[in-house]
């Protein structure tokens, strides 16, 4: 089985063990962003002309809070930190995706709610693209900390704040 498909399967799993076991986490969306079901990309899903993050679409499975956001491609580590670490204090309750293009992302997300118990999966992980334009994830992890980690897997870059 591919590396990172066992990868994402296990992040899947992590972040569902994290949210039964961290009661404090609820279903709504404090941001007041109103989520969308990540099939269409608009305009206002861009990263805007100064390539700050935008939020692409954001869910709830089982009180955990999952968001998605289009980061600039092509950053240094230590860009990517800042990036990650901004959003994550704008969005501090919720695991993310960083993603640096959205063509496939509505597929993507469908996958990973149906490797969550939502829904059933339609088509397999568009595995190219996620390869690709997944630049980073922030999960967290039982303790409570905050970790930024490479593509949609688990080896660690940082921790955040």
């Amino acid at each position: 089985m591919n590396k990172n498909i066992v990868n994402l399967l296990l992040t899947a799993t992590l972040a569902v063990a994290s949210g039964i076991a961290c009661s404090n986490l609820g279903n709504s969306n404090k941001s007041g962003d109103r989520p969308s079901n990540g099939t269409k990309s608009s305009p206002d899903t861009q990263t805007t002309s100064s390539g700050k993050p935008a939020k692409l679409d954001s869910y709830a499975i089982k009180g955990i809070k999952f968001a998605y956001y289009k980061i600039p491609s092509g950053l240094k580590k230590e860009e990517l930190i800042e990036v990650a670490q901004k959003i994550h204090d704008q969005d501090s309750d919720a695991q993310l995706v960083l993603v640096d293009d959205d063509t496939e992302l509505a597929d993507y997300i469908k996958y990973a709610k149906a490797i969550s118990g939502i829904g059933e999966i339609e088509k397999p992980m568009p595995v190219e693209w996620a390869d690709k334009h997944i630049i980073a994830n922030v999960q967290k992890y039982m303790s409570g900390k905050f970790v930024l980690c490479e593509g949609y897997g688990s080896s660690e870059i940082a921790d955040l704040k």
